[in-house]
């Protein structure tokens, strides 16, 4: 006689392998939710466009919704399908909206791959790539009953999703610098005197000297043409200027930036210079360089390590509110051929041209008195100060 055997509830394989992880494996499991999450958003936050912004939403919904299905699923045993099954129609929705926005507006390539290729951006990136392909791999291979082996997948998914996730935190943190207001634009034509041309790695003030240039490093989260106008007036008083644009913003991820401007270009005599951040990164390579340059130009910043004789100009205001003084003095005792300047009424923002910067201090004179009023000072301490080999330590107040 035949029996009927009474049919068997099915779950699905994913919601099985589930029901036998441990709590702990589905809080690892999340954990690469999360840092996509956290990526997304911060991207959107750059990206103005609804069109993104709802993807965004759609693509972290559907992932946190998907961590809240595994958590339940393992620590009590419920398996709420819609939970799961959510995951399937809101995250490819939401990655076509990301793209129809991209399609659309068509942002730059240039300053995307200027982002993604830079360091460290390009390593952590790389990196990111390689542990989505290894877990691919390793997920075609390996059992998804197999605990030992889901352990591993998503160690390797988390690394990744890490890596992704500090390269974009950079980005996003770098998006947010101080522009040059729009009267640069009059210092980036060439002049009767002055050629600015553009280089590999920022623009070069090509004036009437022919034996001295700088190279210039700007402020850390300043946009590097907001000094140009400084780099013209100094290549129109004879000294040719190399304004160099830094990763991010920062000179930190460029300090070395200066070699390959000194190896293309032929001048007697090398001066490296910069403000704030950059001046200090500027005085980091000169440590290291000493052999090819004349001197160390510091404008708002500080030397931290050993330039020996080398020819040092340190410039500031004397209302800089973000200029650490403190450091400014044990920064003297770095070089024994060093010649200090203060600019009476000067602040730290005024050796560009990019606005007020947050904690400075209030200045009593103008922008253009700090730059035009002092330039002719500045370069008579270039010319006689640096030039002249004996050792020296002076302090001006001007």
């Amino acid at each position: 006689m035949r029996t009927n055997k009474k049919p068997e509830n099915k779950r699905s394989q994913s919601s099985q392998s589930q029901l036998d992880a441990s709590f702990g494996m589905a809080l690892v499991d999340a954990l690469p939710v999360i840092c996509f999450s956290i990526t997304i958003a911060l991207i959107a936050s750059m990206y103005h466009s609804a069109a993104f912004l709802v993807g965004a939403v759609l693509c972290i919904c559907a992932g946190l919704g998907k961590v809240v299905w595994k958590l339940i699923l393992a620590a009590v045993h419920k398996d709420i399908q819609l939970l799961y099954r959510q995951f399937h129609y809101l995250m490819p929705i939401g990655f076509v909206l990301i793209l129809l926005s991209l399609i659309i507006s068509r942002p730059s390539l240039a300053d995307l791959w200027k982002n993604v290729s830079s360091f460290p951006c390009n390593i952590l990136f790389a990196l990111g790539i390689a542990g989505f392909v290894v877990m691919g791999i390793l997920g075609a291979k390996m059992s998804a009953s197999d605990k030992r082996a889901n352990w591993i997948e998503q160690i390797v998914n988390l690394a990744a999703q890490l890596c992704i996730l500090f390269g974009v935190l950079l980005i996003w943190y770098a998006s947010d610098y101080y522009r040059a207001d729009a009267e640069v634009a009059d210092y980036l034509e060439n002049t009767g005197i002055v050629k600015v041309v553009e280089i590999e790695d920022g623009l070069y003030f090509d004036g009437a000297g022919e034996d001295s240039a700088i190279v210039f490093y700007p402020g850390a989260k300043v946009e590097y043409t907001a000094y140009a106008p400084l780099m013209m007036k100094l290549a129109e008083n004879g000294v040719d200027c190399f304004l160099l644009e830094m990763p991010y913003n920062m000179a930190i991820f460029g300090i070395n930036r200066a070699d390959e401007v000194m190896q293309e270009y032929d001048y007697e005599h090398w001066y490296i210079s910069g403000h704030s951040l950059g001046g200090a990164m500027a005085a980091s390579y000169a440590a290291g360089n000493t052999d090819k340059l004349d001197g160390v130009i510091l404008l708002g910043a500080y030397a931290t390590k050993d330039l020996g004789d080398l020819a040092v100009l340190s410039v500031y205001g004397s209302d800089d509110g973000v200029l650490n003084m403190e450091k400014v003095e044990a920064g003297r005792e770095y070089s024994t051929n060093y010649t200090e300047v203060c600019i009476e009424g000067g602040c730290h923002a005024w050796f560009g041209l990019y606005g007020e910067q947050a904690g400075d201090g209030t200045a009593s004179i103008s922008r253009e008195e700090q730059w035009q009023q002092k330039r002719m000072k500045l370069l008579q301490m270039i010319k006689q100060i640096l030039l002249l080999p004996n050792p020296r330590r002076v302090i001006y107040v001007v």
